[in-house]
Formats: C-alpha cells, sequence, structure tokens
C-alpha cells in the first residue's frame, strides 16, 4: 500500500489538472471527454510506474547479489 498509494495520488493530480484546464478552455465539456482524459491518466500511470517499479526490482536484485573477491595473481 505505500508503494501504490503516492503513485495514485500523483495521477489523481494530474488527472484533476488536466479537467481543470480543459473546463477552463471549455465551460461545456461533455462527459466523454473527462472519461477519455481520466482513462489515458490510469493507463499512463500504470504504464510509467510499472517500468519504474521493474527498474527498480532489477536495480535491487543487482545489489543484493554477492559480489565474489577479488583474487590476487600472486
Amino acid at each position: 500500500m505505500a508503494y501504490l498509494l503516492p503513485r495514485t495520488v500523483i495521477v489523481l493530480l494530474g488527472w484533476g489538472a488536466t479537467y481543470w484546464v480543459l473546463t477552463a478552455l471549455s465551460p461545456h465539456l461533455p462527459p466523454a471527454i473527462v472519461y477519455i482524459t481520466g482513462f489515458s491518466w490510469v493507463l499512463a500511470g500504470i504504464v510509467c510506474f510499472g517500468y519504474l517499479y521493474k527498474l527498480r526490482r532489477e536495480t535491487g536484485f543487482q545489489q543484493n547479489s554477492p559480489v565474489s573477491p577479488r583474487r590476487n595473481p600472486s
């Protein structure tokens, strides 16, 4: 939940900002436009944060892998 909640807030703020800009430009906004922008923000959030999670997970695996000691050829 600690991973999901901040990202959800970011997506909802982006959706709200987009809605505010769209309503400022056009006071008679059809509901379909709101649904399309919401869907695009959710999809972008899933793709973006999913990719970041994948990168973080791969980096974590590399950091936790044992490092072989250096051998001195003497």
